[in-house]
């Protein structure tokens, strides 16, 4: 009787995300309580939105160095043998191509070939896989990788969500704000696009030179309190917080889009200018076969498709929101915003559609609330060009 009430006081600090019990608190609260945030309930957990404000968020990431709590991301480990077998049937990406210590993206299909998350992952050793999910997959994703590892027992899935903090650093000056926080060992140690697993405060941690906002970025996985100690020695040493709110919009500047709200049904890697994630044939010219791939190969043959993802900038007054449509000269609407932010790198709204071929280079208007508003369109890897020439 004894051992069952204390089994029903342990609480987790994260529980799973769908669990029973369910509190969505961030293990680091107290610290963005004490920075003035400004919270907002997304994707499942109660997340700062902005601290001193997104406008002055975003100008600090693009001169200086920012640190961000993106603990709301699942992430989880693939240890095994076959680990790498059972990556290979779930993301677009062959995991054999990838060299220890390499970290980049990759995509996780429905069967229909849509995108169902895009995931980081690294390889940290043979048989060790890290991979941290999209904001909306933090349980979903991890549910249909353990599904693929029951063919192998050897194969074992564990969650950290629950037992660890992801922070991020970025900005111009991150590395030397490291090393004035932490010391020399970060910036020395992980090569760029690369994470591999050190000593931090004396504990283990997984620490990646990548960034999703084309500045110098490192990505920290490490235990609350250890987390809690980088974050104070960050913001003693100049380094400003940011919320989500400026770094969703610093990531669409770069380019790094977000599923399913970013590329929605029936849109494709392909749609979405991914095509470079998906392998559907490995090194030896085999076919492949994960989640999505009979009908991705099925798209290809009628590539170049039949809508590409766009983005544009408002010259007129207002602010572009998903949603918003996009209409040609005349007012007819052909497409509807999937994201819009207010870029203060460009002094403008940006927001980005999917539009039909047919009509990528005709004038093209955006309906706000306030206003409609021409725009000038363009690639969305030109965006991050048009920010460092600026």
């Amino acid at each position: 009787m004894v051992e069952e009430d204390s089994k029903k006081k342990l609480i987790p600090i994260i529980p799973t995300i769908g669990g029973v019990e369910r509190t969505n608190i961030l293990p680091l609260v107290h610290l963005h309580m004490a920075a003035n945030w400004h919270p907002a309930p997304i994707h499942s957990f109660t997340v700062p939105l902005w601290y001193q404000g997104t406008y002055d968020e975003q100008r600090s990431a693009r001169s200086g160095t920012v640190i961000s709590d993106r603990s709301h991301l699942g992430r989880f480990y693939v240890t095994g043998e076959n680990a790498e077998q059972v990556l290979d049937r779930v993301f677009t990406s062959d995991p054999h191509k990838m060299e220890i210590g390499q970290i980049g993206r990759t995509i996780a299909c429905n069967e229909d070939g849509t995108v169902f998350d895009i995931v980081i992952w690294c390889r940290l050793d043979a048989g060790r896989w890290l991979i941290i999910s999209g904001p909306r997959t933090q349980t979903s994703l991890l549910k249909r990788v353990e599904e693929f590892a029951t063919v192998y027992p050897d194969v074992l899935v564990r969650d950290r969500l629950e037992e660890s903090v992801l922070l991020s650093v970025s900005g111009p000056s991150a590395s030397e704000s490291l090393v004035a926080a932490l010391g020399p060992t970060i910036p020395k140690s992980i090569p760029l696009n690369e994470g591999h697993e050190i000593l931090l405060g004396g504990y283990r941690a997984l620490v990646a030179n990548y960034s999703d906002t084309g500045e110098i970025g490192y990505l920290i996985i490490c235990s609350p309190e250890v987390g809690e100690h980088i974050w104070q020695q960050l913001l003693s040493v100049g380094a400003d917080p940011i919320g989500l709110a400026a770094s969703d919009a610093l990531r669409l500047e770069a380019n790094f889009l977000e599923a399913p709200t970013e590329i929605p049904h029936p849109a494709t890697p392909f749609h979405a200018g991914l095509a470079q994630l998906v392998d559907l044939e490995d090194a030896k010219s085999n076919q492949r076969i994960f989640e999505g791939s009979t009908q991705l190969g099925k798209d290809l043959k009628e590539f170049p498709v039949s809508r590409s993802v766009t983005a544009f900038k408002l010259l007129d007054k207002g602010l572009a929101k998903r949603g918003d449509a996009v209409q040609l000269h005349d007012g007819t609407g052909i497409s509807a915003c999937v994201a819009g932010f207010y870029s203060a790198a460009l002094a403008a709204s940006v927001a980005f559609a999917y539009i039909p071929r047919k009509h990528l280079t005709d004038s093209l208007y955006i309906d706000t609330d306030s206003s409609r508003s021409s725009t000038e369109s363009m690639k969305p890897e030109e965006i991050l060009e048009k920010i460092k020439e600026a």
